[in-house]
């Protein structure tokens, strides 16, 4: 004869406790799940927050000169293709013209392909072998984005493209897409000597917050040195890869 445990009897009060128990356990597990996902999710907004700031910060000075970013540069459309350049000989440029200033630098001493360009004067000159070829009133950096003094060389040339701002909209640097006819790099970082189809004036008095002629508010470069689109033509015909640039104040 065996001798088995008692079957325990189910009563209304122990079903009553049991569903309270369950019910208490599921809440709790509810409320750890709610917890979870506020603090996620909060992690999430204060990392997006982060990201908007960082991506609205103006470029930091260095050194009393501010490195611009390079511009995004893509080939051009086929429907917008960049004018013939002009050859040297009928440049429809400030070469033609009678008044154009002497370089207080002097004739730079280089031999081969020079193109010399004065900050204070705002003019871009450029020689064969010491002899002059060519010349153009230009447009060098703002103030807080000045074009880069020193000896540098032409190391790419292109035609047909677009620059875009790699600052985002918001900053002050930005700018709007723009067409660029010629464009010759000098500089690593975004430097070039290149057209600016888009400004009314070149010359002295141009690099900085201004008014032209025609009642146009207009500021310097974002660190390149700008050229009317038929000079930079003319320009972009005869330089080659290796040239010399030097910029002097």
């Amino acid at each position: 004869m065996r001798n088995d445990p008692p079957v325990a009897m189910s009563t209304p009060e122990a079903e009553r406790a049991d569903r309270r128990h369950r019910l208490r356990r599921a809440t709790l597990i509810g409320l750890c799940i709610a917890v979870l996902l506020t603090l996620v999710a909060a992690g999430g907004l204060f990392a997006a927050q982060r990201y908007a700031n960082a991506r609205h910060v103006a470029p930091a000075p260095v050194a009393n000169f501010t490195i611009p970013l390079a511009p995004i540069v893509r080939p051009g459309s086929p429907s917008q293709q960049a004018p013939a350049p002009e050859t040297i000989d009928n440049c429809a440029c400030s070469a033609t013209h009678a008044n154009i200033p002497t370089p207080t630098y002097g004739t730079p001493q280089v031999g081969g392909q020079v193109v010399l360009v004065s900050i204070t004067q705002q003019w871009l000159w450029a020689y064969q072998d010491g002899r002059m070829v060519m010349a153009s009133a230009v447009t060098t950096g703002m103030p807080q984005l000045p074009t880069p003094t020193g000896t540098y060389h032409i190391s790419m040339k292109e035609s047909n493209v677009w620059f875009y701002s790699p600052w985002p909209y918001g900053s002050p640097y930005y700018y709007t897409p723009e067409h660029v006819d010629y464009a010759m790099l000098f500089r690593s970082g975004g430097f070039y000597l290149h057209a600016a189809a888009w400004r009314h004036a070149f010359g002295p008095g141009t690099n900085v917050p201004h008014t032209d002629p025609d009642g146009t508010y207009e500021t310097g470069s974002h660190g390149c040195v700008n050229l009317p689109v038929d000079a930079a033509g003319a320009l972009y015909s005869w330089i080659t890869i290796g040239a010399t640039v030097i910029i002097v104040h």
